[in-house]
């Protein structure tokens, strides 16, 4: 079945184009199948409202009261049935805010008009859009705002190593479990730091491997450099390493002009990342010299922050692995693919050893223009093997992130029973990507999401769209 996009969903599917591309020569990337619609960064996925299950604070007069706490979308802006409100702070009608059928906030079927979370609550409520206000929780269902926008029935642009020829399972309906690393054994991140002029020389030596990478700006050095336009139009993650690349406290470490102070700093890279590059949007940045006082503030931006510090373990599924201090590789001077001890490919031989995810990180490609100068053909290297091993998973930092965040949001929820039907409801992490999918199995029963039917891909999994808030396993 198809899934009906509103003008948001195709102004974002649009945008992730910047993203998007094919693996033939030149050696672009595959789809990113961005999706559409993005979920309020306040708290709350975008899935929508039964409408409040209290009382909507003190009673209404008769131009409506503010809905007061009772309104919120907490559980007032959980699930979705065909009524209910959005999970604003309640909205103001002729009855008051006082939960009243009437004023759309406790599922009524008249919408009433927006009170401080959101706009009004017509038929079906939009809890996602209350949420946006850092109020709202998934709830028991989805409500057309995230069916709206949710790109249901959409695929990861890479399949899962194996064979096939996996048939749909048809025991008894329930026990969702998602595939680690959507199906491989492991995941491998490189990253490259400061924009080096190395960097910009070997773009094209490094591009023609086809596989993702992110690239950390120093938005004050990057010389609007239109390759890194390029870099973006390939696929390639541009994320945030601050404007001037100074420790937090801006005393040591600066390149160059006046420390902004730790706010500016960050977001004025953005803007600039977004306005000279083109990129829809940042999700991860890079603390400078891995200096973790940048933590919390990435934390308040970004869905992850990479730090500098390593473990040859990496990160599992569902551990508990700070997303803004994540671990890395740094490459030693001289580091090769492969070497007596250690190694680039050292690396990507442990993530299928251990079931986990690593990070390397790259400055200088042997221009010795930065930190820990290496052979550009070393890191292809590198990037080659852990592609043609076949069962890793190579990507760039956000679209691992999103996938690691996203496996420990659905893996911490417990189903509730619905008539015959099991549902799995989920809150995604504040500033999460748009249009990103689970690949996960169940033991029988049909997978549906937004009342489209998911296909079952015989290398042994569905693909769940995160934005859609919830999935549904019926008998």
């Amino acid at each position: 079945m198809g899934t009906k996009l509103t003008s948001r969903a195709i102004e974002a599917t649009v945008a992730a184009m910047f993203f998007v591309a094919c693996l033939d020569p030149p050696r672009k990337l595959p789809d990113d199948t961005a999706g559409a619609g993005g979920l309020g960064t306040g708290g709350g996925s975008a899935s929508g409202g039964k409408g409040a299950t209290s009382s909507g604070g003190s009673s209404g007069s008769a131009t409506g009261a503010k809905g007061g706490s009772g309104a919120k979308g907490g559980t007032g802006a959980k699930g979705g049935s065909s009524t209910g409100a959005r999970g604003g702070r309640g909205g103001s009608s002729s009855s008051g805010a006082t939960g009243g059928t009437s004023d759309g906030a406790t599922g009524g079927t008249t919408s009433g008009d927006a009170g401080e979370g959101g706009a009004a609550g017509a038929l079906g409520g939009e809890g996602g859009m209350g949420a946006a206000a850092g109020e709202g929780s998934a709830g028991e269902n989805t409500g057309p705002n995230a069916c709206d926008t949710a790109v249901v029935g959409g695929h990861l642009p890479w399949r899962a190593p194996g064979d096939g020829g996996i048939e749909k399972p048809a025991g008894t309906p329930g026990n969702l479990q998602v595939l680690n690393w959507a199906g491989f054994k492991g995941a491998v991140t490189f990253t490259f730091d400061d924009n080096t002029g190395s960097q910009v020389s070997n773009y094209a030596l490094l591009n023609g491997v086809g596989v993702r990478m992110t690239f950390y700006l120093v938005c004050s050095a990057d010389g609007s450099n239109p390759i890194w336009t390029t870099a973006a139009a390939d696929g390639h993650e541009l994320g945030n390493h601050t404007v001037h690349h100074c420790m937090a406290n801006g005393q040591t470490g600066c390149w160059g002009g006046t420390y902004l102070g730790v706010d500016a700093e960050i977001d004025q890279c953005t803007e600039h990342l977004m306005s000279a590059f083109g990129v829809p949007g940042v999700y991860t940045m890079a603390s400078p010299m891995g200096d973790a006082n940048w933590d919390v503030p990435a934390s308040q931006r970004f869905l992850a922050n990479r730090g500098v510090a390593d473990t040859a373990l990496g990160v599992r599924p569902n551990d508990g692995t700070n997303p803004f201090e994540l671990p890395c590789h740094i490459a030693d001077e001289g580091e090769k693919a492969v070497q007596a001890v250690g190694g680039f490919n050292a690396v990507t031989d442990s993530v299928r050893t251990n079931g986990s995810w690593r990070i390397i990180l790259n400055h200088s490609l042997g221009n010795n223009d930065g930190y820990h100068p290496v052979d550009p053909a070393e890191v292809v290297a590198a990037m080659t093997y852990a592609r043609d091993v076949g069962d890793v998973w190579v990507d760039s930092l956000v679209n691992v992130a999103a996938y690691w965040r996203g496996q420990k949001a659905v893996s911490s929820v417990q189903p509730t029973v619905q008539g015959d039907d099991i549902v799995y409801s989920w809150t995604l992490p504040a500033h999460f990507p748009p249009g990103r999918y689970l690949r996960v199995k169940v033991d029988g029963g049909t997978v549906s999401q937004c009342g489209t039917e998911l296909e079952w891909d015989e290398h042994g999994y569905y693909e769940l769209a995160l934005d859609a808030g919830s999935v549904t396993i019926s008998p």
